[in-house]
């Protein structure tokens, strides 16, 4: 009897054990579990290349374009600027140069209803980065390397896409991507959305078109996201441009944009060659040719219009009978775009977690170009579009000594919503307790920014709740307080603080090293020419047709 209850009691401590180990191994499992991280690219950042049949014809998202070619573009525009040169008009100058416009933008031809003329083929990423072959992998590391992932790698994603494609194509590519290729590779239910730049306008599109897919997130971290466009896209879209006023690209834009001498050189020989209304007119002429090949028929690069500028636009450009199935979706798109900040502030009070980047205080990247060339912005984005509804004062400026938080989504007095510098009231944001700023960091260059590479990798990892539960960061950070130390190397600035760690990296300003003779007689000749024109308006001998 006593064996018995021996040998009964050895069973039951055995299958306790066995119990306990299966149930430590089970719970084991569980903490190992990794959730999927998608992260859903910038604009440019996924190849597309684009074929007629058999003839390659470039790759758009690198503006990689055979038709760039100086031997054809001569060939075209030889005969009739010589021409105009001596005749001092347009003698079929203007034409030429649309057909050379048209031949370098080629690849990007769309249709009115959106659909692209030809073939275009994006690299597809349909497996996780660790099993990537070794060039995939490079060129994801290249356009989003954020730090701390490596333990990830077997749940790393990239969602590639067509940026000058359809928007709701786009967003249905991510809802296949997510349901046909991450979770049944992962086995996991959710997954985490890390939309950078552009990819901003894939997430709205995508949480419009699929609430069903709610169920699949887990967190939202949203880097620079362009929620409302880019505002000069916006510019271009209106015509808030300042290349039509040639004088002014003469003396500012062409020595600019154009090292050394050149634009000096260039901005001369073109003010003695052609009269004024004649470069405007080449210039009003080749820039609608781009706006209609790279933009007008395309969903995805409207989508990058902010709002208020889409509302003005889109009548000029798509009223037509031709466009109205690519106004159906780009309407649609902006109703999902105005919808958004509602959509998240709900997925964040149901319990998901939300957080976006933004960045400010850089101004635009090409200010001589545009209108707005005195916005704050992150190079591209400006706060209210990357920060979903930031107030913000322009380069320069502040909002106003005495000014008081406006409060439209945070109104607790407890809550200070207003940066250091009197820039940004985030009070305003549709998401203000989860809205991060970072001054003085460009767009382009976010790569390069260790820091913020860092940042972004505690929001995707760690359980962070909101702006106050990740010392020593706050709602607003200026990376620059923290430089110690600067080293100029080659053509970058590397940043170090007080105990020599590294910060991060910037590209060392441009010096120029025209000489001053080009850049004096630049001077005079552009000074000659504006004392014409203004003798011309004066007498109103500018309305008149005379050879300049």
């Amino acid at each position: 009897m006593k064996t018995q209850m021996r040998r009964l009691l050895c069973v039951l401590l055995s299958l306790l054990l066995v119990l306990c180990c299966t149930a430590f191994a089970f719970a084991e499992d569980v903490t190992q579990q990794k959730t999927p991280i998608v992260l859903i690219p910038g604009f440019g950042q996924s190849e597309t290349k684009v074929y007629d049949g058999d003839e390659y014809l470039g790759m758009i998202n690198a503006f990689e374009l055979p038709g760039l070619n100086v031997e054809s573009i001569l060939k075209k525009v030889l005969a009739p600027g010589v021409a105009s040169i001596l005749t001092r008009s347009d003698l079929q100058l203007t034409k030429a140069v649309t057909s050379v416009v048209d031949d370098i933008f080629k690849p990007f031809k769309t249709n009115p209803d959106g659909t692209p003329v030809y073939e275009r083929i994006v690299t597809p990423y349909d497996a996780a980065y660790s099993d990537l072959p070794p060039e995939k992998q490079a060129e994801v590391q290249h356009h989003i390397a954020i730090h701390g992932l490596d333990d990830y790698n077997d749940v790393r994603y990239y969602y590639s896409y067509d940026s000058f494609g359809s928007i709701k194509q786009v967003a249905a590519g991510l809802h296949r991507y997510i349901e046909e290729i991450v979770l049944p590779q992962t086995g996991a239910e959710k997954v985490m959305l890390v939309p950078v730049s552009q990819g901003g306008t894939v997430l709205t599109q995508y949480l419009a078109d699929y609430p069903e897919d709610i169920k699949y997130i887990e967190k939202i971290v949203a880097v620079i996201p362009a929620f409302d466009g880019a505002q000069i896209l916006g510019d271009v879209m209106t015509d808030n441009v300042t290349i039509y006023d040639v004088n002014y690209d003469h003396e500012t834009v062409l020595p600019a944009l154009l090292p050394g001498d050149t634009g000096y050189q260039i901005s001369l020989a073109l003010r003695m060659a052609l009269p004024s209304r004649v470069v405007e007119k080449v210039l009003r002429v080749a820039l609608e040719e781009v706006r209609q090949l790279l933009v007008v028929n395309s969903s995805m690069m409207w989508a990058l219009c902010p709002a208020a500028d889409y509302a003005k636009a889109k009548d000029q450009y798509l009223g037509d009978e031709a466009h109205a199935a690519l106004r159906a979706e780009c309407d649609a798109y902006d109703a999902a775009r105005r919808a958004l900040p509602g959509t998240l502030q709900k997925l964040l009070a149901d319990g998901m977690s939300i957080h976006i980047v933004s960045c400010y205080g850089v101004g635009n990247i090409y200010p001589m170009l545009f209108g707005s060339g005195n916005i704050n912005s992150d190079e591209l984005l400006t706060p209210y579009s990357s920060g979903l509804g930031a107030t913000y004062a322009n380069i320069g400026e502040t909002l106003g000594e005495g000014y008081v938080a406006k409060g439209t989504v945070c109104s607790d007095p407890d809550h200070n919503h207003l940066s250091p510098d009197g820039m940004i009231d985030a009070s305003t944001c549709a998401l203000p307790e989860n809205t991060w700023f970072f001054k003085g960091v460009g767009h382009t260059y976010m790569n390069f920014r260790e820091d913020i590479k860092d940042f972004a990798s505690k929001l995707i990892l760690g359980n962070v709740k909101d702006i106050y539960s990740l010392p020593p960061y706050t709602q607003f950070n200026d990376p620059s307080l923290k430089v110690a130390e600067s080293v100029v190397s080659g053509a970058y600035i590397y940043h170090y603080d007080k105990d020599g760690h590294f910060l991060y990296s910037e590209p060392a300003p441009a010096e120029s090293n025209a000489s001053p003779f080009w850049k004096g007689l630049a001077g005079i000749v552009n000074k000659l020419y504006r004392s014409v024109d203004n003798f011309k308006e004066a007498l109103h001998l500018d309305k008149l047709k005379l050879p300049a």
